[in-house]
């Protein structure tokens, strides 16, 4: 979990940074205060006519003098020069005061810049890598439309409020503090009482504050429906098309959008009521000390003149942009935390148990299921005392009904589920005591549906293992009967395959996830109805192929077709998540029982 008031410990790494922010931010402040001070002489000279009427002052460790003797040393300076030339001095003054004060700024945000990337950068990182640890199971229940609008416009909230956050820390302090040091030189009668009445226009924004999260968290929610309907609307595409469905998805999605659209019209309308509520604050805040310094001013034993009070006011004027900074910073990090919360919510959820296992693992005998149930929740089973032994180099087949639960069997065996009873042990290991990664690095699966990356012909084959030798991976390539066709490509190895392999046919991109399967040579093959989806062309070059790898071979696999593993040495026949039946192809036709009844019917198709 990120919380922010850990923010700062992903920052840590750029302390360097976060340190060169916060000290071109004070020059900012410091020169800001400076070109404005340079008024004040010249209100002097307008209100007392010339040096006679200024006594002189000496310096002393009395802050209540510095501003007097400086205002007498600049005042002397201009009667020295001459009030034109004087003019034309201090106006170069400001325009250079000016010049620093926003030369620092933009050094202060080049810093920023690099800190709020790179944090961003690495909660990214963060989440992508535990998203891959993550079990099936969650993938299976969360929609992705859901955690792709977490991965980035909850990121990018994030990101907005770490700005505010990192302002809030190491700028707007600075903006107010040093005018603040100034004005109680100036007046620290009138600076108390503004100190008074500031937190009143706090106390009203923290108000509107509270709201906001909620309103942020529900304008996320909307927005993650609306992008979960898009991604499903464009994965389905083929099918809303052939059921002439396209009105009703249309329909759907304005009602989504819709939703989305009321909900950001709220959560805008609350936010952009803090630039103004703050502003208007301010107001009230800047009359009250045009009330409380008129006072001051006409009372008999005043020691404030009007020349400082006026250059006293254009100083607190520069008090307004940061306050508002801050409650804007604010309504950021609210938005922010309840971003947050969503990302954390993926963060939360718990890895693959993957236990110090023994990592020394080899497959000479068998596979055994010992008593194995299992249950996507604790209310249903999926799968029921199933007891079966798998010998090293036989091939089994896994024949039955849809929902037998043939597919929640197999990815039991690299642990993709954790068991809810029994045990799977291979050659006497518990696999829940193994190392995950090596018992994986046993297993070559091929899926129904051929997943292949936007990436080359080689590295889909070699998928991460950068070690692989070229022979190794042309020989996967020649067993699947993949070779021919990826050499005829323009770039031959080094073909982009495109986003999820969309420049090949389905029989290539079978035959590509075949090669992928055995090219590390796993002593376990498992096949999960790898010819189900392919015309009859493509099945039997894909067939061919998988002929081949299972020679030598311990294979499992899901049968579409029951034709093709009449000749395994077991098939197993799986109903309701128990096995029924079990035995080679003729025992089993003598049986006469679910196992025929599925081999009758598909001689009659």
């Amino acid at each position: 979990m990120i919380k922010f008031k850990n923010i700062f410990a992903l920052a840590k790494p750029y302390t360097s940074r976060l340190i060169n922010f916060f000290s071109f931010n004070l020059l900012t402040a410091m020169f800001n205060v400076v070109s404005i001070a340079l008024i004040i002489p010249f209100l002097e000279l307008i209100f007392y006519g010339d040096k006679a009427s200024l006594s002189p002052v000496e310096m002393t460790s009395d802050p209540n003098t510095w501003m007097t003797y400086l205002n007498y040393i600049m005042s002397a300076k201009i009667m020295e020069l001459g009030k034109q030339m004087a003019l034309i001095y201090f106006s170069v003054g400001i325009v250079i005061a000016f010049f620093l004060k926003n030369a620092a700024l933009y050094l202060a945000f080049y810093n920023l810049a690099y800190v709020r990337s790179a944090v961003v950068r690495d909660i990214r990182e963060h989440i992508y890598n535990h998203l891959l640890k993550l079990p099936l199971s969650y993938f299976n229940k969360e929609k992705r439309g859901d955690t792709m609008s977490r991965f980035t416009n909850d990121v990018k909230e994030v990101e907005w409020s770490l700005l505010g956050v990192v302002e809030l820390y190491f700028k707007h302090p600075l903006s107010i503090l040093i005018p603040l040091v100034v004005l109680f030189m100036m007046s620290y009668q009138l600076t108390l009482f503004v100190i008074i009445v500031l937190p009143l226009s706090g106390f009203l924004i923290s108000r509107i504050g509270k709201k906001l999260k909620n309103a942020a968290q529900a304008g996320q929610e909307k927005l993650s429906e609306v992008l979960s309907h898009l991604e499903e609307s464009l994965h389905g595409i083929k099918i809303i098309k052939a059921f002439s469905a396209i009105k009703d998805k249309q329909e759907k999605f304005k009602t989504l959008n819709d939703d989305h659209f009321k909900q950001m019209v709220r959560l805008n309308r609350k936010e952009l009521l803090a630039s103004p509520m703050s502003e208007f604050m301010a107001s009230i805040v800047l009359s009250s000390i045009l009330i409380y310094s008129g006072s001051l001013i006409l009372s008999e034993n005043s020691s404030l003149p009007p020349s400082v009070l006026i250059g006293y006011i254009a100083i607190f004027s520069q008090l307004i942009p940061p306050a508002k900074g801050i409650s804007e910073a604010f309504f950021r990090l609210k938005k922010g935390a309840a971003s947050m919360g969503r990302i954390n919510e993926i963060l939360d959820k718990d890895e693959e148990k993957d236990t110090l296992g023994d990592k020394n693992i080899t497959f000479n005998k068998s596979i055994l299921f010992d008593n194995v149930s299992f249950g996507y929740t604790n209310d249903a089973l999926v799968l029921k005392q199933i007891n079966l032994e798998i010998n090293k180099g036989d091939t089994i087949a896994l024949v039955g009904p849809s929902g037998g639960g043939k597919s929640t069997l197999i990815d039991l065996i690299p642990r993709f589920h954790e068991l809810t009873s029994g045990r799977i042990i291979i050659d006497g290991k518990d696999i829940a005591q193994l190392d995950l990664s090596t018992l994986r690095s046993m297993m070559g699966i091929v899926t129904q549906d051929a997943i292949l990356f936007n990436d080359t012909a080689a590295n889909n084959i070699r998928m991460g293992d950068v070690y692989m030798s070229g022979d190794q991976l042309l020989q996967a390539a020649k067993v699947a009967n993949a070779h021919a066709f990826i050499s005829d490509m323009k770039a031959g190895y080094n073909t982009n395959m495109g986003e999820k392999g969309t420049n090949l046919s389905g029989g290539q991109r079978q035959r590509m996830s075949i090669a992928r399967a055995i090219a590390k040579e796993p002593p376990i093959l498992i096949l999960d109805e790898a010819t189900s989806a392919l015309d009859t062309e493509s099945e039997k070059m894909v067939q061919d192929a998988i002929d081949k790898v299972m020679q030598n071979r311990t294979s499992i696999v899901i049968a579409h077709r029951l034709s093709t593993i009449q000749k395994a040495d077991k098939i197993v026949v799986l109903d309701k998540g128990k096995i029924t039946e079990q035995g080679t192809h003729d025992e089993l036709m003598q049986n006469n029982g679910i196992y025929k009844k599925l081999v009758d019917l598909q001689t009659f198709e």
